[in-house]
């Protein structure tokens, strides 16, 4: 029984631990690096990319290849070995190691070991930049879970408030020192709040199940998914939107999908001498070793019989010459072992081949006007994404300082108005206005606040992404 009350007490605290586990950003995009389909995806090319160099390093080096075969043949043939007829069923093997290299083709090889490396490093680049894309969208759908549980409490207070209101009007309409068309507005007013409340609470419940598959988490988990509230204020930059041509030169310098453009046309100027490289003479070698064995093969172990044959006549008087020839039968012959076959038969070769491409229907040719397209695309694509970058660095730049003057403005409004409800709520409280007047002071507060509270998460930001062009990562601590 103690063990089991143990167990109980263990998985309780075990519970409670995982239902406390707080997130930051900073975990959110580690967790999001490890777990992201597409980012693992990125990474299997640059596996592919390594596979890619090892098959170009291969291809400098010579091949070797061995053979082996065993067979029958029936029917009337010369057989390979003995170089004679052979009709009945003949067993044959061949053993055989061929080798050959090219010893030069244009250094297309050579330059493709080349390209396979810029192309290794391509893809790192490529993995690089969907960090950085997913470093974004997981800090914007952060900010945003932020930003609408801020909106949630804002709703919560405003609610809390008309409640309190709503039941101090009730004692005063009893007490009959308020009329009851005041209770009726304040009552209208607090099931508006109790409306706004439960659509801030499912716009926050849906930005959190957003970052949550982002994340790719257990959505069912969605209510002990908690996040990390940062200090925001000590986390807002204003000074880099003034400089935005450092920000240009670090992202320039920095950014990957810079480097991957840059890689891209190395890679295409390699791929052009590639081309190049087929118009040119090749030569190769190539070397073979082999023997093989045939049942056709005999060898004599007998002892031939010496008869006279017939050889002619002698002319004039036609008489039949003879002369001592050996007799042999096939029982003076025996099957060649096999093991001699292999000594004997050997075989042994080594070319040398020249090739010289002539016309070969405008392959070549065309190929290097390919390649010459390609490099030429390739340098206007690094251009493109320069100036793409360069304009989205400069644009950000204006929009953080536009996001920091709203957001100064807003502090201003949120103040003015907390001064003139603040007055209202005293006036109102005393009978000198009525609800009519005391809920538009209270929504014109509301706004401002939502305002406010929005221009701040918008410029926290905006300054965030210009830290990222800057080539600092993502974070919301200091």
């Amino acid at each position: 029984m103690r063990q089991i009350t143990l167990f109980l007490l263990i998985a309780l605290s075990l519970n409670a631990g995982a239902q406390s586990q707080v997130w930051s950003l900073d975990s959110c995009i580690a967790y999001a690096f490890e777990h992201n389909i597409t980012l693992q995806q990125s990474a299997l090319n640059v596996s592919l990319a390594e596979i890619n160099r090892q098959t170009a390093v291969g291809g400098l080096l010579p091949n070797l290849n061995a053979q082996a075969s065993h067979g029958y043949n029936w029917g009337q043939r010369i057989d390979q070995f003995t170089n004679q007829f052979a009709s009945e069923r003949i067993r044959s093997n061949n053993l055989g190691i061929a080798t050959s290299v090219n010893l030069f083709n244009g250094f297309q090889q050579i330059n493709a070991v080349k390209q396979s490396n810029l192309q290794i490093e391509r893809s790192k680049a490529d993995l690089d930049k969907m960090k950085n894309d997913i470093s974004l969208n997981v800090a914007s759908s952060f900010l945003t879970v932020l930003l609408n549980k801020e909106f949630l409490d804002i709703a919560k207070s405003n609610r809390d408030n008309s409640e309190a209101q709503a039941k101090r009007l009730e004692k005063l309409v009893t007490a009959g020192q308020q009329s009851e068309g005041n209770l009726n507005e304040m009552l209208a007013r607090l099931a508006s709040d109790e409306a706004s409340l439960v659509s801030a609470e499912n716009s926050f419940n849906l930005s959190k199940l957003a970052l949550m598959q982002l994340l790719m988490l257990n959505t069912s988990q969605m209510d002990s998914f908690e996040l990390e509230v940062p200090t925001l204020d000590n986390a807002v930059n204003s000074g880099l939107m003034n400089n935005p041509n450092a920000l240009v030169q670090a992202a320039l310098s920095n950014f990957p999908e810079i480097k991957s453009s840059t890689l891209n046309v190395a890679s295409n100027d390699l791929g052009l001498s590639i081309a190049k490289g087929a118009q040119m003479p090749s030569i190769a070698a190539s070397a073979s070793y082999g023997t093989g064995y045939s049942g056709a093969a005999r060898v004599l172990t007998g002892d031939p019989d010496l008869v006279d044959l017939p050889i002619g006549y002698v002319q004039g008087t036609q008489d039949i010459v003879f002369a001592p020839q050996l007799n042999y039968s096939n029982d003076d012959f025996t099957l060649k072992p096999f093991d001699r076959q292999l000594k004997d038969n050997v075989n042994q070769s080594i070319f040398f081949t020249l090739s010289v491409p002539i016309l070969n229907g405008f392959s070549a040719r065309a190929g290097v006007k390919r390649a010459e397209v390609n490099l030429k695309n390739a340098v206007l694509q690094l251009d493109q994404t320069k100036l793409t970058l360069e304009q989205s660095v400069r644009s950000s730049a204006a929009d953080a300082k536009a996001a920091f003057a709203t957001y100064t403005a807003s502090q201003k409004s949120v103040e003015a108005n907390q001064k003139a409800f603040d007055w209202n709520k005293v006036r109102y409280e005393n009978g000198l206005i009525n609800a009519t007047d005391y809920n538009a002071s209270r929504i014109q507060l509301d706004n401002a606040k939502a305002n406010e509270t929005r221009s701040k998460f918008d410029f926290l930001f905006k300054t965030k992404v210009l830290e990222f062009y800057q080539g600092r990562p993502i974070s919301l601590r200091k």
